[in-house]
């Protein structure tokens, strides 16, 4: 399958004032839910910032052509430490489409599934980083091809149960962007 481009312009998102989480997630939720069939789904939520060097069109050329945004080795992902004793490739989310509707489970906070990213973007990434993260990219996969990761070192402290549930290693590691089903692009 040929991953789906879908660009949603939200020229009203953006970090000077608290985002309406629901009013953007659900944009951007009616836009997934239009392209994509009902299936589940593993998404990963990209702030380009992260990434300086890349407009944000290179950085989604780099993702359709290696199906991941982990194009430096030498990069260490955010939180690093606490998921080093993880065999997994990613951090990210999940969602159902059942009836062409975005399903969550009891996790979201909110009942949108970009509108609980976004707030944990907003909100919750302080702790992790000391700054908020407007996101930029939905980097979405078929979780049939993932699985959930697995401690390295069984004896080795966990992370935190509800991180833990979002670490996710590829089935075919040499064939990720056979994987990647919709890139969406947050538009400023």
């Amino acid at each position: 399958m040929t991953a789906k481009m879908i660009e949603v312009h939200l020229p009203k998102y953006h970090l000077h004032t608290k985002p309406d989480y629901l009013k953007v997630g659900r944009k951007v939720d009616a836009e997934i839910e239009k392209i994509l069939p009902d299936g589940q789904y593993i998404y990963r939520a990209i702030g380009k910032d992260d990434h300086p060097n890349l407009s944000l069109n290179e950085f989604v050329e780099i993702v359709l052509k290696l199906g991941t945004d982990k194009y430096d080795p030498k990069r260490k992902e955010v939180c690093f430490e606490g998921f080093c004793m993880y065999d997994h490739d990613i951090q990210a989310g999940s969602f159902d489409i059942k009836n062409h509707k975005i399903v969550l489970d009891d996790s979201y906070e909110y009942p949108s599934m970009f509108g609980d990213t976004v707030k944990k973007f907003y909100e919750n990434v302080l702790l992790d980083r000391g700054y908020r993260v407007r996101i930029d990219v939905l980097i979405i996969y078929d979780a049939n091809k993932l699985v959930k990761a697995k401690k390295i070192d069984p004896k080795a402290e966990s992370a935190r149960p509800e991180l833990e549930k979002c670490l996710y290693k590829f089935k075919d590691p040499e064939h990720k962007q056979d994987a990647l089903v919709g890139i969406v692009k947050i538009l400023r």
